[in-house]
C-alpha cells in the first residue's frame, strides 16, 4: 500500500497521568511542542494541523476511585478525534501523556482499517488488574487492545480486538512475571533487547516490518522510556540498557521506508525528571525520521 509520503499530520494533545503515579507526563505534550515540532515538521514540508489538547482532568482533581473511568472517558474522545482525522486522509500525531492514552489511537486506526501495530517501549503493557503488581493502567493498554483486562478499556475497541498477529513490541527489556507469561500466552512477537544486541538493530525491525506485511497500514506506539536513559532521561519509569540514539533512528527510518506508516503516538515524557528539555527534543528529532527525513 503506498501511502502519502507527505501526509498532512494532524496533531492531538492528550495531557493525561491519571494512568500512573509519577507526575508529570501530562506536561508532555507541552515540551514537544516547545522542542518546536510543528515548526520542525513544516520545515520538513508537512501541512501541519495542531488541534491542541484534549481537556483532561487533573490528577488532584480526580477521585482515586474515578481514575479509570475518567481515562475510558478521553480515550474515547481521542478514538472519535483519530477517527475524524483519519477519515479526511490526515495523519493522526497524538502526544502524550501517559501511555494509556493509545488505547484510544491505536482502536481508532484498527476500526479505520487493517492494522499493525508496532510497540516500542521498554515494557510490555501486557498486564491486566489481575495480574499488575501496581495497578497502573499504563502497565495494560497492549493487553487491554487485545481484549484483556477492564470492559472499559477492552470495550474500546468498537469491534473485535487486535490480533496477536497483528502487533510487534521492540526494545523490551523488564516484563513483570505474569506479564511475561501472558505474552507467551498470547503468542506476541516480542523483540528484546538481548534480541536486539544478538541480532542488531536493522535486522530486528526489517524482521518486525516483514512479521506485519500482511497489513497494509502501520500504528507507530513509541514510549520514550525504549530508549536508554542516557538519551531519554524525563521519563517515568527508565530502564538502564535501552535503544542507542543511532538504533532508534534507524527504526523510525525503516518505519518511514515501509510507506505504510497511518498514525503516531509520542508517550511517557515527563518534563519534571528531564534535563533541559533532552528527551522532547530527542522525541521531536525520531517523530521527523519517522515521517521521512533521511540524511541523504
Amino acid at each position: 500500500m503506498q501511502l502519502n509520503s507527505k501526509p498532512n499530520v494532524e496533531i492531538v494533545g492528550m495531557p493525561l497521568d491519571l494512568g500512573q503515579s509519577e507526575r508529570g507526563t501530562d506536561v508532555g505534550p507541552t515540551a514537544l511542542r516547545y522542542a518546536r515540532l510543528v515548526e520542525r515538521l513544516r520545515e520538513q514540508g508537512h501541512s501541519v494541523t495542531d488541534h491542541g489538547n484534549i481537556e483532561v482532568p487533573t490528577f488532584a482533581k480526580v477521585r482515586a476511585e474515578e481514575r479509570d473511568n475518567v481515562i475510558e472517558s478521553v480515550n474515547r474522545q481521542l478514538f472519535e478525534r483519530c477517527i475524524d482525522v483519519q477519515a479526511h486522509g490526515g495523519f493522526p500525531l497524538v502526544l502524550g501523556g501517559d501511555h494509556s492514552i493509545v488505547m484510544g489511537s491505536v482502536a481508532a486506526s484498527v476500526h479505520t482499517g487493517k492494522t499493525g501495530l508496532i510497540w516500542v517501549d521498554a515494557h510490555g503493557d501486557f498486564n491486566t488488574p489481575d495480574t499488575s503488581p501496581s495497578g497502573n493502567v499504563h502497565g495494560m493498554p497492549l493487553a487491554a487492545l487485545l481484549g484483556r483486562g477492564d470492559p472499559r478499556f477492552t470495550s474500546l475497541v468498537p469491534q473485535a480486538p487486535v490480533a496477536a498477529e497483528d502487533v510487534v513490541l521492540v526494545g523490551v527489556r523488564q516484563l513483570d512475571a505474569l506479564e511475561r507469561e501472558a505474552l507467551k500466552s498470547a503468542q506476541v512477537r516480542v523483540y528484546s533487547m538481548r534480541e536486539v544486541d544478538e541480532r542488531g538493530i536493522h535486522a530486528v525491525i526489517r524482521e518486525a516490518l516483514q512479521q506485519l506485511s500482511h497489513t497494509p497500514r502501520l500504528h507507530l506506539s513509541l514510549d520514550l522510556d525504549a530508549l536508554d536513559p542516557s538519551e531519554a532521561p524525563g521519563v517515568g519509569t527508565p530502564v538502564r540498557g535501552g535503544l542507542t540514539y543511532r538504533e532508534a533512528h534507524f527504526l523510525m527510518e525503516e518505519i518511514a521506508a515501509s510507506n505504510r506508516l497511518v498514525a503516531m503516538d509520542v508517550v511517557e515524557i515527563n518534563p519534571m525528571l528531564d534535563v533541559r528539555n533532552q528527551t522532547a527534543v530527542t522525541a521531536v528529532d525520531l517523530v521527523l525520521s519517522a515521517l521521512g527525513q533521511t540524511i541523504l
